[in-house]
């Protein structure tokens, strides 16, 4: 049996194209990029919480919360996920939480609540 990808339509993030690229009827291509899936226009924005990284979809704030519990070290990271994300993800997440500190925080904060 051939597995072929799955074509949908994704939004890029990346430090050269931040108001997001367009990518229509293709596979994934997330590794070292935040994505969301769906055509997202510049002013309009997907919820920041709704926003992965990596081949995986890993959403940035469940990144930005693992890379916080092992006190910011990308290597303990990498060993505790290695199959999840990469060092590029990592970078991806970092970057895009910095663009949207306040939403991921206030997530953070709740699951730290609950």
């Amino acid at each position: 049996m051939v597995r072929q990808a799955l074509r949908q339509t994704y939004t890029y993030y990346t430090p050269d194209e931040p108001t997001g690229r367009i990518v229509e009827d293709a596979p994934l291509a997330g590794r070292g990029k935040a994505w969301t899936l769906d055509a997202y226009r510049h002013p309009t924005y997907p919820s920041p919480l709704n926003v992965r990284v990596g081949d995986a979809g890993i959403k940035v704030w469940m990144v930005i919360n693992w890379l916080q519990l092992c006190d910011d070290d990308v290597g303990t990271l990498l060993q505790r996920y290695p199959m999840t994300v990469t060092r590029d993800d990592v970078e991806a997440a970092r970057w895009y939480y910095e663009k949207s500190k306040h939403a991921i925080d206030r997530k953070l904060e709740e699951e730290a609540e609950a």
